[in-house]
C-alpha cells in the first residue's frame, strides 16, 4: 500500500497537499470536518478530521487517510481581514517579525541554525494549543499509531510554519536519527530561517521537491530575494512607489542586523499568468492565492468560505 504521501507519489502530493493547505483556512472545524468530506476536491473524500485546535492567531488541524492511516498536519496562513484579532497576530507577531532571529533552540540543528522571532513566536502558538478532547498536538501524535510519515502542511505563513512544527516534532518523535518522520509540504511560503537552517530542511527532511512556490508570487521571494520584489513583476505592473522606501528599509534592517534568511533549495516552482491590466496590489494578491496554486497545480478549487 502506498501512502498519500511519499516522496515518490509525484503531482498528487500537491495537489492533496494544497487542497488541505487551503481547507485550513475554513472558518470553523464543522466546516474543515465537512470540506474533508467533499469527494470532488483532490483529496476525494478519503480523509478524516482527527484533531482540530485554534487561538487568536493559528488554527490547525489533522486529518487521517481512511485507506492507508496516514496522517497530515495542515496549518492556516495569514488572515487576510484587519477587523479580526488573528490578523495583527498573523501579520505583525509572525510574518513580519524578521529583524531579530535567535538560535533554533530545540536541537539537532547544525550549529548556527537561526530561525526569525516572529516564526519562533508562531511555533509557540502551535505547540500550546489543544483539541478539545485529546489534549495538545505532541500529547495526540504519542497516542497515535502513524504507519507512515506525517505530512506537515501549510500555505504562506502555515508553509513557514509547517517547517518549524516539521522540525521541532523531529526532536521529539526522532532525535538524533537520519529518518523522515515528519515531512514539511509547504506552498508560497516566506523563508524561516537561515542557510543552515534552510540547509538542514534540505538534508534532514527532504525539502527538494516539497516546497512548492509561484515564480510570480511576491510572498515565497521574502526574505531572501528583495531584489526580486523591487522589480516585480517581469514586465507590469510596477511596485508602487509607496511601497519602493518601506522595502528598502526592511532590506537595510535585515543587513545591519545580518539576518541571512533563505529558502529551502530550488523547490518546486509553478509558472502563473500574470494579467498585465492589473495593479500591484491586485496582481499580488492574485498570484498568492490559494485558489491560482490549486489550479497550477491541476486540483479542483476549495470553497473555504474565504
Amino acid at each position: 500500500m502506498t501512502a498519500p504521501f511519499s516522496t515518490t507519489a509525484g503531482d498528487s502530493v500537491g495537489q492533496i497537499g494544497m487542497t488541505m493547505a487551503s481547507i485550513a483556512y475554513a472558518p470553523d472545524q464543522a466546516t474543515i470536518a465537512s470540506l474533508l468530506a467533499d469527494t470532488g476536491l483532490a483529496t476525494q473524500g478519503n480523509w478524516s478530521l482527527v484533531w482540530y485546535a485554534a487561538d487568536s492567531g493559528n488554527q490547525v488541524y489533522v486529518a487521517q487517510d481512511k485507506v492507508s492511516g496516514q496522517y497530515a498536519i495542515a496549518i492556516r496562513g495569514s488572515v487576510t481581514d484587519p477587523q479580526t484579532k488573528a490578523f495583527w497576530i498573523d501579520w505583525f507577531g509572525q510574518d513580519l517579525s524578521v529583524f531579530r532571529s535567535a538560535l533554533w533552540p530545540y536541537g539537532g540543528a547544525p550549529t548556527g541554525a537561526r530561525v526569525s522571532n516572529g516564526s519562533l513566536h508562531g511555533l509557540g502558538s502551535l505547540l500550546t494549543l489543544k483539541d478539545a478532547t485529546q489534549g495538545d498536538l505532541v500529547s495526540f501524535l504519542r497516542a497515535a499509531q502513524r504507519p507512515y510519515l506525517t505530512a506537515v502542511i501549510g500555505h504562506s505563513l502555515g508553509g513557514a510554519l509547517a517547517t518549524m512544527l516539521a522540525a521541532y516534532l523531529h526532536q521529539q518523535f526522532s532525535p538524533g536519527q537520519n529518518v523522515l518522520d515528519f515531512w514539511p509540504v509547504t506552498f508560497a511560503g516566506p523563508s524561516a530561517g537561515n542557510d543552515v537552517f534552510a540547509g538542514w530542511l534540505l538534508s534532514q527532511f527532504a525539502m527538494t521537491n516539497s516546497r512548492y512556490y509561484n515564480v510570480d508570487d511576491v510572498v515565497p521571494h521574502a526574505w531572501q530575494e528583495l531584489a526580486w520584489i523591487r522589480s516585480s513583476f517581469p514586465g507590469d505592473p510596477k511596485l508602487p512607489f509607496e511601497l519602493i522606501a518601506p522595502l528598502d528599509g526592511i532590506e537595510r534592517l535585515l543587513q545591519l542586523e545580518k539576518e541571512n534568511y533563505t529558502q529551502p533549495g530550488n523547490g518546486t516552482p509553478l509558472q502563473g499568468t500574470i494579467d498585465l491590466n492589473d495593479d500591484w496590489y491586485a496582481e499580488a494578491g492574485l498570484q498568492h492565492s490559494g485558489q491560482t496554486y490549486l489550479k497550477l497545480l491541476g486540483a479542483p478549487p476549495v470553497d473555504n468560505g474565504g
